[in-house]
């Protein structure tokens, strides 16, 4: 059983649990969450981010790739002048990116995606009373402005159109100009079943110089990270045994399919091998009272994560206030456990600070930390470091956070829907971590617990994350890795860093 689950370690020398985030709402193949997910990792840049589990199901999903420029030259009155390129026919989602400029900005420059002889998706520059604008063809027939367009500029245009959304969803096009995404899930021009060409095109009627770059088409998903297996679930057990990994901290959604992972976890036959404990967030705490009795029920289990000779540990990310806690204190009671450890989540020293002390928390922790524009990981790393700090001061009491890693451009390529205000993903992101660099990192974490034991009374820190791939952060073996080294990398490094704190009692 692992370390922490009862008793007491009062020995010198006493183990630092080790913690580690789970975000599992994308698990489960192809519905609407795990789809998503699935998309923002598909290109082939993103290759090393799978999870070791994942199958590439598309393996040539780049279907047409032309960085060269082109010149579309149009002297004529009477005939256009046309870049026509065929694809395989597909019937799942394409993304289709170009950059152009005309000369003469608004001559009826026209990009169109074709389903055998019709259009599925057709867009075009346009000068009228209002404007020079680029625009988009609705299924009602009226042109609708995407933006304003001027004489010899290049935009970058991207189409995501996907003629059999999961679920049985309505088939739907987004476009994207500049990376901002103007039309959002808008109807194709017809009930198209699949796609099979690019049309970029002058006017008949006009001329003008139409200058085309960087034309690609890809298959938008083109892998499945389906962790929704039982098998799965145990070899992710058995990865987080080996490596150390005393408990997982689920972000707990009470409903499925979202809760497929955690109740994989619950009826696996190995579940006593790494424990576990939740984060809530407003999934749980929207409905808190109708959820709180199965949370609360297992809190007893030998399996959940306990601290201070028994306390269960709870960590609230979001939707935390007095009354809620209180009533998870209260639910404990009745039901004879120990009080439970409760520890807020904030992104700011103080606010975490105020927080707890305003909901009568007794800890405060943090969700992950990043740096920008390409930082060095060496710069996550210090400024994390200093977090410590800040947030001991503030609280008292700190769980600290080791991230892993941060960079959400996965989810600029492909917004998410549950993250609408998606372009500042664009520069958001810290450069990828080596496994030594995380070890170092963890080490330095042992280190400062050890100095600091009057404020992580609880004797535990938290990795993030396990799995959140296209995020940024994660310890969970990848498919590069796995195949490339044979080992999962990352969690050798975390099994070699010692965790011997200081004299500590967990009474």
């Amino acid at each position: 059983m692992p370390s922490g689950t009862g008793g007491t370690a009062e020995a010198a020398g006493a183990k630092l649990l080790l913690g580690a985030i789970r975000w599992d709402a994308w698990v489960g193949g192809d519905w609407a969450v795990g789809s998503q997910v699935n998309r923002t990792l598909s290109p082939k840049k993103y290759e090393f981010r799978l999870p070791y589990y994942a199958g590439i199901t598309v393996p040539n999903r780049v279907l047409i790739d032309e960085p060269a420029q082109t010149l579309l030259h149009d002297e004529s009155t009477t005939q256009m002048v046309e870049l026509s390129r065929p694809f395989t026919p597909q019937s799942r989602a394409v993304t289709v990116e170009w950059d152009w400029k005309e000369t003469v900005a608004g001559r009826w420059a026209r990009a169109i995606l074709v389903s055998g002889s019709s259009a599925a998706v057709d867009i075009a520059t346009r000068s009228d009373a209002s404007g020079t604008q680029l625009v988009y063809r609705a299924s009602d027939g009226t042109w609708k402005v995407l933006q304003p367009v001027a004489d010899d500029t290049w935009y970058s245009l991207k189409v995501i159109a996907d003629p059999a959304p999961p679920q049985g969803a309505t088939p739907w096009v987004d476009i994207f100009v500049d990376g901002v995404r103007r039309a959002n899930h808008v109807p194709l021009l017809g009930a198209m079943t699949s796609f099979d060409r690019l049309s970029l095109r002058t006017n008949e009627t006009l001329t003008s110089d139409l200058y085309i770059r960087n034309l690609s088409v890809e298959v938008t998903e083109s892998v499945n990270a389906n962790g929704a297996v039982q098998s799965v679930m145990d070899q992710e057990i058995h990865y987080a045994a080996a490596a150390g990994i005393d408990y997982w901290a689920f972000v707990y959604y009470p409903q499925a399919p979202l809760s497929a992972a955690r109740n994989l976890y619950l009826s696996s036959a190995y579940k006593n091998d790494v424990n576990w404990c939740a984060i809530l967030d407003g999934n749980f705490t929207g409905t808190f009272d109708a959820n709180l009795p199965a949370l609360a029920s297992q809190f007893s289990t030998p399996n959940y994560q306990k601290v201070l000779g028994g306390r269960p540990l709870v960590y609230f990310l979001s939707g935390a206030d007095a009354d809620k806690v209180a009533k998870l204190r209260a639910k404990a009671a009745e039901l004879g456990v120990a009080n439970p450890y409760v520890v807020v989540m904030g992104w700011t020293a103080q606010g975490a600070a105020d927080l707890k002390t305003t909901v009568g928390a007794d800890a405060v922790s943090r969700y992950a930390t990043g740096s920008m524009s390409g930082a060095p990981y060496s710069d996550l790393a210090a400024a994390e470091s200093g977090l410590w700090d800040q947030y001991a001061t503030a609280a008292g009491q700190v769980i600290p956070t080791v991230s892993t890693g941060w960079d959400k451009r996965p989810r600029y390529d492909y917004p998410v829907s549950w993250e609408p205000d998606y372009t500042g993903f664009k520069d958001t992101w810290t450069q990828q971590a080596t496994p030594a660099q995380i070890a170092s990192h963890l080490g330095a974490a042992v280190s400062w617990t050890k100095a600091h034991p009057a404020s992580t009374a609880a004797g535990t820190a938290l990795i993030y994350a396990w799995n959140e791939f296209d995020e940024g952060g994660w310890i969970c073996p990848t498919l590069v890795e796995i195949r490339d080294s044979g080992a999962p990398l990352r969690l050798n490094a975390i099994a070699g860093v010692s965790r011997t704190t200081a004299r500590r009692g967990r009474k």
